[in-house]
């Protein structure tokens, strides 16, 4: 498993008057600008899932697809809908996929940290065939 903590200002804390949901796309690396960003680490670990699909893949749009979360355990699980474009070079094609992954994440207010844990590759293959 490996984790990813995003950082927010505490001013944008979710409680009580926004949604969760509403709160983690602000928050969250997911707008159009932001996929584009090559540092952009939430976009990594997604497109880690799929490097050894062969040819050059980009991710070209990601949102949250749905969100499940307990205030009291202060965590929950996202599942990202994204968009991924393949390029093969020598055969001159091009192929075009939309994927899910669901992420469990806990979100540590003291802190103003969102913490995402993501299955590894291996793990996640596995656990999608049941």
């Amino acid at each position: 498993m490996s984790q990813l903590k995003i950082e927010y200002a505490k001013g944008d804390h979710p409680f009580p008057e926004n949604g969760i949901a509403d709160f983690l796309n602000k928050v969250l690396p997911v707008d159009a600008e932001a996929v584009l960003d090559p540092e952009n680490e939430l976009v990594h670990q997604l497109l880690s899932y799929h490097s050894d699909d062969g040819g050059a893949v980009t991710l070209t749009r990601l949102k949250l697809d749905w969100v499940e979360y307990d205030a009291e355990k202060k965590a929950g699980k996202i599942c990202f809908k994204y968009h991924l474009a393949w390029h093969y070079a020598c055969s001159y094609s091009d192929k075009d996929y939309e994927k899910t992954d669901k992420v469990d994440f806990v979100i540590d207010q003291e802190a103003g940290f969102i913490v995402l844990t993501f299955l590894d590759p291996n793990t996640r293959s596995t656990a999608e065939e049941f």
